[in-house]
């Protein structure tokens, strides 16, 4: 009876191992037949990324209530995670009109830009120190560790963005 239980033991020893193995494996790359989930190489589905947009036209937060609503919801965000200390950035799009324009263009550089070291974030020049002409535009900028215009602009050279200028990030006075 002794090697039963020791039978059994082991046997239940392995499934479990197994099972947590197959959740590992499943988890990191996907099966593609459960719904939801996407199969590797596929982006999720759009509602699991509300800041990222896929091309020309935006993609809403579920419930949201048009551009404006998305706009304002990405740029609260973003704000809340940086902090401004005058530090340089790569001003990637500025945008006053088009709500619906400003925000696919926006995530558009996002999706296609955005790094773990270069973050894309949206801010209103109303967040940050700007001339009075500059009044309620919408501003994508591309963080990173810039000590000077220098290496914002030599960032630039290497991304494919058709506008990509040097902005500190001055706080309002």
């Amino acid at each position: 009876m002794d090697a039963y239980r020791k039978a059994v033991t082991v046997a239940a020893v392995a499934l479990i191992v197994s099972a947590a193995l197959a959740a590992v494996f499943l988890s990191r790359f996907g099966s593609g037949s459960v719904a939801g989930r996407s199969r590797p190489g596929q982006d999720p589905a759009p509602a699991a990324r509300p800041h990222t947009g896929l091309g020309a036209r935006p993609e809403y937060w579920p419930g949201s209530s048009g551009p404006e609503a998305e706009l304002e919801f990405t740029h609260r965000d973003d704000l809340t995670a940086l902090e401004l200390t005058g530090q340089y950035a790569a001003e990637l799009a500025t945008g006053r009109s088009g709500a619906g324009r400003v925000l696919a263009e926006h995530q558009l550089l996002r999706r296609s830009l955005a790094s773990d070291e270069h973050p894309v974030v949206l801010l209103r020049s109303t967040d940050l120190a700007h001339p009075a002409g500059e009044a309620g535009s919408w501003l994508t900028v591309a963080l990173g560790d810039f000590p000077d215009p220098r290496s914002v602009t030599a960032w630039c050279d290497t991304v494919s963005a058709p506008h990509c200028v040097p902005r500190r990030l001055d706080p309002p006075r």
